[in-house]
């Protein structure tokens, strides 16, 4: 028994070795590999305890990681739902970063980024395109209208003062 959980041990370290993980993707690891559910209880008990598995922590780097790809706080919520994140540490931690997640100006430098795919297209399809990629990165419809009538009329000025 002790050379198994050595065993478990050994594999979730080694898991751990290239990213921090959730500890739900640490116990799919394991149980994956095959090792009985009390020896993965005590591996993920150790890790906790050790500090090696944190999904409050986790949560927080993975959304400052992606604060530069300018996702929303709905993908966001998505992605760690999908890595068996809590809904509370979600919560916790999507409210932590509101200010950066979710604002208007975001989405709008988002687009600008972007303005160079929708030159040129006639005005509804190009709405709809900016619409469908604010929605992919996870802005409610409310804001990401919002924004594309301000991208779609900072191009349309553009293209008056040429």
């Amino acid at each position: 028994m002790d050379d198994e959980l050595q065993k478990a041990k050994d594999a979730a370290y080694h898991y751990l070795s290239f990213r921090a993980r959730s500890v739900k993707e640490v116990r799919d690891k394991l149980e994956e590999k095959d090792y009985p559910e009390e020896i993965v209880a005590q591996v993920i008990a150790d890790l906790e305890r050790q500090r090696f598995l944190d999904d409050c922590e986790f949560a927080r780097r993975f959304v400052e990681a992606r604060l530069a790809r300018a996702n929303g706080s709905r993908k966001l919520a998505q992605d760690l739902r999908r890595k068996g994140v809590g809904s509370e540490i979600i919560d916790g931690i999507l409210k932590e970063f509101a200010g950066e997640l979710d604002s208007n100006e975001r989405a709008v430098e988002l687009l600008g980024k972007q303005a160079w795919r929708y030159r040129g297209l006639e005005r509804d399809k190009a709405k709809r395109r900016m619409l469908g990629f604010l929605a992919r990165r996870g802005y409610d419809a409310d804001m990401a209208r919002k924004a594309v009538d301000q991208v779609w009329q900072e191009l349309a000025d553009e293209v008056e003062g040429n």
